[in-house]
């Protein structure tokens, strides 16, 4: 008797073993098709564009995310270069064509990048700093995992 107790016991935590852990797979799932960033993009243009047709906003920026995905591109920022521009005039207050690199960090934390580190102390002027936005929005863009067919 004891021996068949054993035995149920070691069968029992082999089959424990063999599960796996629904949490994990539902991270793994999140992390693998890069929901939780897709969320973060649909929501932060919703409400950024606050549209009149929300649901048909979401369908046209889901369809975007497609093509981008067939694509294997990033999907591109919602800051547009008149965006850029106004962003640059806030900081180039005197009208100077110029702005410091400490001005250029602290649009970079406006824009959403936070980890902006300014790699000189030589002024910056407007095509640079679309330049240097347009570089440091690429990297933090969402991207999609590629699609497989």
């Amino acid at each position: 008797r004891q021996g068949d107790l054993r035995g149920w016991r070691r069968e029992e935590e082999r089959s424990r073993m063999s599960r796996k852990d629904p949490r994990r797979e539902a991270e793994d799932y999140l992390e693998q098709h890069n929901i939780r960033g897709l969320f973060k993009h649909l929501s932060t243009k919703l409400l950024f564009a606050k549209p009149e047709d929300p649901k048909m906003f979401l369908v046209d920026e889901l369809r975007k995310v497609y093509d981008c995905q067939k694509d294997n591109e990033p999907i591109p920022s919602m800051f547009e270069d008149k965006d850029l521009v106004a962003m640059y005039g806030m900081f180039d207050v005197t009208g100077s064509g110029k702005i410091s690199h400490q001005q250029v960090a602290q649009a970079m934390r406006n824009l959403g990048i936070d980890d902006y580190e300014a790699p000189s102390a030589e002024k910056v002027d407007l095509a640079t700093f679309k330049a240097i936005a347009r570089e440091e929005l690429d990297k933090i863009a969402l991207r999609m995992p590629a699609i497989t067919e």
